[in-house]
């Protein structure tokens, strides 16, 4: 009987680089395609939401807040609420404590 010796067949480095660079490729495609923010709402252009004419008169308008705030019909407005908000205890003073 004869024993048959066979050499151990050695991969070319170039066929594990090609695999590597797949990999790495769809790697890369894999996140780009399933991990990207999704843009839920577009933002508009103002001419979109207002007519253009006036668009660029209310772009251009100066707020008068000494106007607003003397101005007899805003000072004729009643407050709902008291200010400032009162704050209530909410929950225990120490959350560990046993009943």
């Amino acid at each position: 009987m004869a024993i048959e010796i066979k050499q151990d067949k050695k991969g070319s480095p170039w066929l594990w680089i090609i695999i590597l660079i797949v990999i790495f490729g769809l790697g890369i495609w894999l996140i780009k395609t399933f991990l990207k923010p999704e843009e839920l709402l577009t933002k508009p252009k103002m001419e979109d939401i207002l007519p253009t004419p006036s668009s660029q008169q209310l772009l251009d308008a100066n707020l008068d807040m000494s106007g607003i705030l003397t101005n007899p019909v805003f000072n004729t407005l009643a407050p709902h609420i008291t200010w400032p908000l009162t704050v209530t205890q909410l929950g225990r003073q120490n959350p560990f404590q046993s009943f």
